[in-house]
């Protein structure tokens, strides 16, 4: 099958949102930080069903955060296709690199990273932060993140 990736309406918040833990709100917020101009909220699409979403926050050197793909989607090229879109975005807007962090566990979306020719800046970061799990609950969590680069072709 053929994945699709576009800029997210609301119609597709509310789709992704349906999937959420209840309050999460996970996708509304990327959403209204599209709205702003802040981002550019994507959304991969297989058989017209969401299977996966990032988030390109818009900046010198823009920042691709929140790629996730459903797991049961994952292994289809979904996050590759997500991420290509973000870099054709990012060239739109006349960026010459994207960043990204990966956690230092998540050794899967590392290697699809550097596979896609990021290459590690070096820089390290330490984030805490909230989120509401499957259950409903407000836990935090605590996550570092590699940092890695990659330069567009022009």
């Amino acid at each position: 099958m053929t994945i699709e990736v576009r800029r997210a309406t609301e119609a597709d918040a509310s789709r992704l949102a349906a999937s959420e833990p209840a309050g999460a709100g996970v996708a509304a917020s990327h959403l209204r930080a599209q709205e702003a101009g802040e981002s550019i909220f994507l959304i991969a699409l297989e058989a017209d069903e969401p299977i996966g979403s990032g988030v390109l926050m818009l900046a010198e050197v823009p920042e691709l955060r929140h790629l996730h793909v459903h797991e049961d989607a994952r292994g289809r090229g979904a996050g590759s296709a997500l991420v290509a879109a973000a870099e054709r975005e990012a060239g739109r807007l006349g960026a010459t690199a994207v960043d990204l962090g990966v956690g230092v566990e998540n050794a899967r979306a590392a290697a699809l990273y550097r596979r896609l020719g990021y290459v590690d800046t070096g820089e390290r970061s330490t984030t805490t932060y909230s989120y509401v799990d499957r259950d409903g609950a407000r836990r935090t969590a605590t996550e570092t993140d590699v940092h890695l680069r990659k330069h567009l072709q022009i």
